[in-house]
């Protein structure tokens, strides 16, 4: 049986009340439950609200209130669903930024311990700041941006979340307040400066990729 609009806004609205409030999570949910109530329906010959019910029953652990001190830092209370999602996006975002970094420290290192090029080494940085600071550019332009938009999603939720701190790093990084060489100009990295650099790089890529994800699921969301 297929659910009605009516039955549909039923689903969404208890979903609310349960405090699934992230467009993106909810449009997952609201299509599980859904899929769910239809095939008891015709298994089953039960009422609706009987059936919405029990569902809803089976959905009772993953809506419960949760937090997760660790990963999201204190005060963030959400249903266990999101919670869990927001921890398991956290946890390989840093796997995969501490390869990513590792990996690219190594080849930069090597890189210049090969070439030893004074000139090689200032291109390099000098395309880092021009990095930081388009980076920077972009995330701006998505902020302003998002402030126009009236759709909530877990993406949103951390895009705001690291934004002025990844602005300012980028600005700082950008300008040369802090320099990945010594003052002196040789060919000695300051191997620190340049980790934390690319650690900005990767955190600022993934808010991006954040802002495009936020901005795909509003686009689907005016065309439904």
């Amino acid at each position: 049986m297929q659910l009605t609009t009516e039955q549909i806004a039923q689903i969404e609205e208890t979903l609310i009340l349960n405090g699934v409030v992230y467009d993106d999570i909810k449009i997952e949910l609201i299509d599980h439950i859904a899929s769910e109530i239809e095939t008891k329906t015709i298994n089953d010959s039960k009422p609706y609200e009987t059936i919405l019910k029990e569902v809803f029953q089976k959905w009772k652990l993953q809506l419960r209130p949760a937090s997760h001190n660790l990963w999201l830092g204190n005060g963030f209370l959400a249903p266990k669903i999101i919670v869990d999602k927001l921890a398991n996006d956290k946890k390989r975002e840093l796997f995969a930024g501490a390869i990513i970094v590792s990996l690219v420290t190594f080849a930069i290192l090597l890189l210049n311990n090969k070439l030893q090029s004074p000139l090689a080494l200032s291109g390099i940085v000098f395309f880092i700041k021009i990095v930081s600071l388009v980076g920077a550019l972009f995330m701006l332009s998505g902020k302003l941006f998002l402030l126009k938009s009236r759709i909530k999603s877990t993406y949103l939720y951390r895009f705001n979340k690291s934004f002025y701190l990844i602005l300012f790093y980028g600005v700082l990084i950008g300008i040369g307040l802090f320099p990945i060489l010594p003052s002196n100009k040789n060919l000695e990295i300051k191997a620190i400066s340049l980790i934390v650099t690319l650690i900005y790089l990767f955190l600022i890529f993934g808010n991006l990729k954040l802002f495009h994800k936020h901005f795909q699921l509003e686009k689907k969301l005016k065309l439904t």
